[in-house]
């Protein structure tokens, strides 16, 4: 098989990727050196702790009043109008009140109603004026002329945009109203476990769950519960509801099965005098197992999306091959409706679907972009001042800005899992302290001198330590760090010190929930190892099927003559720019693959790591590809 020229390019490509990870990689040692925290695994420690009397209170949930904007008001003053947006706002009531989220359904519908008819008014004269651009002949004194494709400049074409966009505007707060219940409704899936766990330990002490809710608000521990604890407040404090009456309106209308179970059989037990304790302790049990369960269910689904993900990139270039065979005028623009359209749509649609079934961790990751784009825009510059094309420099500068964002997320992981893996260990200590006599706040300094976990726990521990050491209260204690688990374990700790309980026995179911919860999430992800290394494969494998069917579709254009059409008129013209497709082609499929194994390996989209190796390896397949499938063919040939 002929060397494709356009293998050149593409290892001067390679080595322009190295040369970009490399600077990837020396922006991110000197951000690690110059700008480490001085405790690891905290975001932004203070210098000095802060003594206790100049402590602020815990922030309180601000009050707004209601906003009226001029979008209902100028409904408001046409009465055909307020009475077709309260018949809107009517029936989306029920919708409003399984959201959680105090607004009108009233103004809502008028907003949009207004916005409708304002889209309407706009693109009826816009649709009339382009048709008139459109049809020189029949308006020939008409100063604009449009081209438009024949079946855009009907007058039905032109007239059903305003309708279309007018509809969407009239469905569109209906539509809000259902994303939000359903999001609601997904959101209290992992929470509603740990929350449970939690009133089972306060109730054990003498706290209804009334209460227990209360306590939540303003600590942005339990963010989706703290919604429902403030409506439950409002309904007792304003409308004096009994805390009874008030658990029980929130259950009635909550879109999630388990939180409703919850609110509404611990209402039945309050009124029966039955043993709540027991009650909300069987109840985390069930949670508990079903959310192993649902990571269970997730492995299994993620890995029957990622096997036919893989299938489908690997399809993609032979369909597109095949193209060159049926319409060989048309196989670039077929392939570049594929690299711009079908595959982003389709990586996006796989994408949102991976999130809906996803559990959530709830960890804080994220970083500043402004070193990604610096090492983005060194990769470009060397890129640039070698001559590479505009497009290979951007290829290159994405290389360098995703693996410096990818690597500082995956240094913020590391350091969730290892604030997570010391946890159970942690809780035994403590347990086994509080059976000798200890309390937990001398338990944890005691822990604190004499115990050994990892640097990223030990630094936390020590933190703590600090803060009870100068007297700060255990519920007033600062956590920042970026684990959500940990971040729950410290407030769940601090409320029982708060309460006056902590029994050993309290303490040990804890310590079994935690265990538990880390182990399930670590063999969830283990199980979904074999998803990353099809990902990874990925990329090599489309390459050297690219490769080989390119240089098969060459020799049999050299050995019947370029043009020759075969019996099914079919043709082996080959277009000049198609090799060079093709291979932007495996780059745009490796990328897209990369994006979804690291969103349900990882957990999130953040995790580019993934992205920069997948860009990587396409360009190291596509440099050698060409060498691998004239080896192969010359060695089946002597065989």
């Amino acid at each position: 098989m002929p060397n494709l020229p356009i293998e050149a390019g593409y290892l001067r490509l390679f080595t322009l990727i190295l040369m970009s990870l490399s600077v990837g990689l020396a922006v991110l040692i000197i951000a690690e050196v110059a700008f480490k925290p001085a405790v690891a695994g905290i975001k932004k420690p203070p210098r000095r702790l802060k003594p206790f009397s100049k402590l602020k209170p815990t922030p309180q949930p601000e009050v707004k009043p209601v906003a009226r904007g001029w979008t209902v008001s100028f409904i408001a003053k046409h009465p055909r109008l307020q009475r077709l947006a309260i018949r809107m706002g009517l029936s989306m009531t029920e919708d409003a009140l399984k959201t959680g989220v105090a607004l009108s359904p009233y103004a809502l519908a008028a907003r949009y109603l207004f916005f409708a008819l304002a889209s309407f008014a706009v693109l009826i004269p816009a649709s009339i004026l382009l048709y008139a651009a459109a049809h020189p002949d029949l308006f020939p004194g008409f100063p604009l002329k449009v081209p438009l494709p024949q079946f855009l400049a009907e007058p039905f074409m032109l007239l059903a945009a305003p309708l279309a966009a007018a509809l969407i505007l009239l469905f569109y707060p209906r539509l809000k109203l259902k994303n939000m219940v359903g999001e609601r409704k997904r959101a209290y899936e992992d929470e509603i476990p740990f929350f449970t766990i939690y009133a089972s330990i306060l109730q054990n002490v003498g706290i209804d769950l009334y209460h227990s809710m209360l306590k939540v608000i303003g600590r942005k521990t339990f963010k989706n519960v703290e919604k429902d604890a403030l409506m439950a407040k409002r309904n007792v404090e304003f409308f004096f509801r009994s805390p009874v009456e008030a658990l029980e309106e929130i259950g009635r209308m909550h879109p999630n099965e388990k939180m409703k179970t919850l609110l509404l059989g611990y209402t039945s037990e309050w009124r029966s005098g039955g043993d709540m304790a027991r009650y909300l302790e069987a109840k985390a049990k069930d949670y508990l197992t079903d959310m192993k369960f649902r990571w269970e269910r997730y492995a299994e689904r993620v890995g029957d999306i990622g096997e036919a993900m893989v299938a489908i990139f690997f399809i993609f270039p032979l369909v597109s091959l095949m193209s060159v065979f049926l319409l060989p005028g048309e196989s670039a623009v077929m392939i570049a409706y594929m690299l711009s359209a079908i595959i982003p749509f389709l990586m996006f649609i796989v994408v949102t679907l991976i999130h809906v079934i996803q559990p959530k961790t709830y960890d804080a990751l994220g970083t500043k972009p402004y070193l990604s784009m610096v090492a983005a825009a060194a990769a470009f510059a060397i890129a640039f001042y070698t001559g590479t094309p505009i497009w290979l420099c951007a290829v290159v500068a994405g290389i360098g800005g995703t693996v410096l964002y990818g690597a500082t997320i995956k240094l913020q992981m590391r350091e969730v899992n290892m604030l997570e893996g010391a946890l159970p260990q942690f809780l035994r200590d403590i347990t086994e302290y509080k059976k000798m006599g200890y309390d937990i706040n001398r338990a944890l300094l005691k822990i604190t001198e004499e115990n050994t976990y990892n640097p990223v726990f030990n630094s936390l521990l020590n933190y703590v330590a600090r803060q009870l050491q100068l007297g700060v209260r255990m519920v007033e204690v600062e956590v920042p760090v970026r684990s959500w688990l940990t971040r729950m374990v410290f407030f769940l700790l601090a409320e029982i010190v708060d309460s006056g309980g902590g029994t050993p026995s309290c303490l040990e179911s804890l310590t079994d929930f935690v265990n538990t919860t880390v182990r399930v999430k670590k063999e969830g992800k283990a199980r979904m190892s074999l998803y990353r290394i099809l990902s990874a494969a990925t990329p090599i494998g489309l390459s050297l099927v690219t490769a080989m069917m390119v240089g098969l579709f060459a020799t049999f254009a050299a050995t019947l003559g370029p043009g020759t059409e075969t019996g099914f008129g079919f043709s082996f013209t080959m277009p000049p720019e198609f090799t060079e497709i093709c291979y932007m082609l495996v780059i745009i499929s490796s990328a897209c693959i990369a994006v979804i194994s690291a969103k349900a390996t990882e957990l999130t989209s953040k995790s580019t790591l993934w992205l920069a190796l997948n860009l990587a390896l396409a360009a190291v397949s596509i440099a050698t590809s060409g060498y691998v499938v004239d080896l192969l063919l010359k060695t089946a040939l002597t065989i």
